[in-house]
C-alpha cells in the first residue's frame, strides 16, 4: 500500500525518519529497498516503508511494529 494511501486511511504520524540502505551504494542494482522510510506514531507503534526502485518516488508499506510503548519520535 503506497505510503499516502497509508496516511488517508490511519492518520498522519507523531514524526517521521528516512534513510537511504546499503543497497544504494552496489553499481548497477536498480531493484527495491534502496531507501526506507518509518513513520511513529505515538503509543501505536511504526510503519516502514521502502521505495519501489530506483528514481521512483513511490514508498510502500514494508513492516508493521506494534508497541504501545512507542514514544511517537524518530530513534
Amino acid at each position: 500500500m503506497p505510503m499516502k494511501q497509508v496516511f488517508d486511511v490511519i492518520g498522519v504520524p507523531t514524526d517521521t525518519s528516512a534513510h537511504i540502505t546499503g543497497k544504494a551504494f552496489i553499481p548497477f542494482y536498480f531493484g527495491p529497498d534502496i531507501a526506507r522510510s518509518e513513520a511513529f506514531y505515538r503509543g501505536e507503534g511504526q510503519l516502514t516503508f521502502i521505495r519501489t526502485s530506483m528514481g521512483s518516488s513511490t514508498l510502500l508499506l514494508h513492516d508493521i511494529h506494534v508497541n504501545p510503548a512507542e514514544s511517537g519520535y524518530a530513534h
